[in-house]
């Protein structure tokens, strides 16, 4: 590692321990909110990878009904592009609660701990499930989105995972992790926060174009 991949990381640990303590009680609340008006589970558990050969649990509030994965619902049929499964939270399988969460996207707090004990980082690549790698492997050049640390939140997420078709969006996260080999991914991370806030805030996404400018500009 280099010293601003140290720092990235160093940034990472800080960054996650603040905010599992100030968001704690929160936490503790959509949990309690989960178990009152869903049931059990409260917590979704699913192994992602989170780079070539390396899987990790990662752990979200449950947001959707307990029997999503039915063929019923024929997910990965209706919303599986070439190795991204993107459901819209206006589907029928997410819970009252579990838009909320998605919308704001508190969902994903608690991966604030995988940041913490396996090496997630808050801003990168998004983890992937296994099947999802099979369907991306028919493209060239698929495993450079895992040459940096996956993430909480990443470009493809402040572009818009609607917007963007699959190879564009692989190529936007090779672009990333091409930043983060050999450009300043600092920099690059602290406006993909700002997009994130943004996004949450206001729903409003930036263009695929804006985005690959961006991340080229931090090379």
């Amino acid at each position: 590692m280099n010293a601003t991949q140290v720092l990235k990381r160093t940034i990472d640990i800080f960054a996650a321990s603040s905010l599992l303590i100030i968001l704690s009680p929160l936490l503790v609340f959509i949990a309690i909110a989960i178990w009152v008006r869903e049931g059990r589970p409260i917590f979704y558990i699913s192994k992602r990878y989170i780079g070539v050969n390396r899987e990790e649990s990662i752990v979200k509030f449950r947001t959707m009904v307990l029997d999503a994965k039915s063929p019923k619902y024929n997910l990965a049929a209706r919303f599986m592009k070439d190795g991204y499964l993107d459901i819209p939270v206006n589907c029928e399988v997410y819970t009252g609660t579990g838009r909320l969460l998605e919308k704001s996207q508190l969902v994903e707090a608690l991966q604030l701990l995988n940041v913490l004990f396996h090496g997630l980082s808050i801003i990168g690549n998004r983890p992937l499930p296994k099947e999802n790698i099979m369907h991306l492997q028919q493209f060239e050049g698929w495993e450079m989105r895992f040459a940096s640390p996956a993430g909480m939140t990443g470009i493809s997420q402040v572009i818009g995972k609607f917007n963007l078709k699959p190879k564009e969006r692989l190529e936007i996260e090779k672009l990333y992790s091409r930043v983060y080999q050999e450009g300043n991914v600092l920099k690059c991370d602290f406006e993909i926060i700002f997009f994130t806030i943004r996004l949450i805030v206001t729903g409003k996404t930036i263009s695929v174009e804006y985005a690959r400018k961006l991340l080229e500009s931090c090379l």
